[in-house]
């Protein structure tokens, strides 16, 4: 991935694009907090999952990894603000937490990824190399928390739907990027990217039928 994102920033518009998307997301769910005063339809605990692939960015300081491409400043920032995100779903706005659907254990999600880090990584064996694969692999699932949560509430807002819609379109340029430079790409990330497309298709799925069903229950999607 170091090479492929070497490669967009030959392409100064893909790669000016690929860096707001990867940004905005962590920005639509903070401007969801901020203006509704509630952080319901987020799930806490993919922001959790979030926040450690993050993690693992800021530690791999010389961007020897697929999860490490990103410039440090993008990667601070994604971190900070995953951490922000946290803080304020747990802490300021906790009660008004969909607590009861967001009920996915995490540790049915780590632990596997956390097995195929031990033999589906790149680079060497090093601790770092195991916790940067481990990274990459709990970056496929991380939404799937959230995914859970959606099909357990009956309304979603437009800011949770913008939040799916941006995290997809950045894993479509990246898909795209890839296309361009098919020859230099390495297997893990666009394993990583073709999955999440998967997962978003069924969260954009999930929402399709919650609008549909407006007006058959006593539940509206809100605007």
């Amino acid at each position: 991935l170091r090479c492929i994102y070497s490669k967009m920033h030959s392409f100064p518009l893909m790669a000016l694009l690929g860096d707001l998307l990867h940004v905005l997301p962590s920005v639509i769910l903070l401007a969801k907090l901020w203006r509704t005063n509630s952080c319901a339809g987020i799930s806490g605990k993919s922001q959790i999952l979030y926040a450690f692939v993050f993690s693992a960015q800021v530690l791999d300081v010389y961007g020897t990894s697929s999860l490490g491409s990103n410039p440090p400043w993008m990667r601070v920032s994604l971190l900070l603000t995953s951490y922000l995100i946290v803080f304020l779903i747990y802490g300021p706005y906790r009660k008004t937490y969909d607590r009861d659907q967001d009920v996915l254990y995490n540790e049915f999600l780590v632990l596997p990824c956390f097995l195929l880090a031990l033999f589906a990584k790149e680079g060497n064996s090093s601790p770092e190399a195991v916790l940067l694969a481990f990274a990459a692999w709990l970056e496929i699932v991380a939404i799937v928390p959230q995914l859970e949560l959606l099909c357990g509430v009956q309304s979603v807002d437009n800011y949770v739907v913008s939040y799916l819609v941006s995290l997809a379109l950045y894993r479509t340029i990246f898909i795209l990027n890839w296309a361009v430079q098919a020859s230099e790409a390495v297997a893990l990330p666009i394993i990583v990217s073709f999955v999440q497309i998967l997962l978003f298709v069924v969260a954009f799925l999930r929402v399709f039928k919650l609008k549909q069903t407006k007006e058959k229950v006593p539940y509206d999607v809100v605007e």
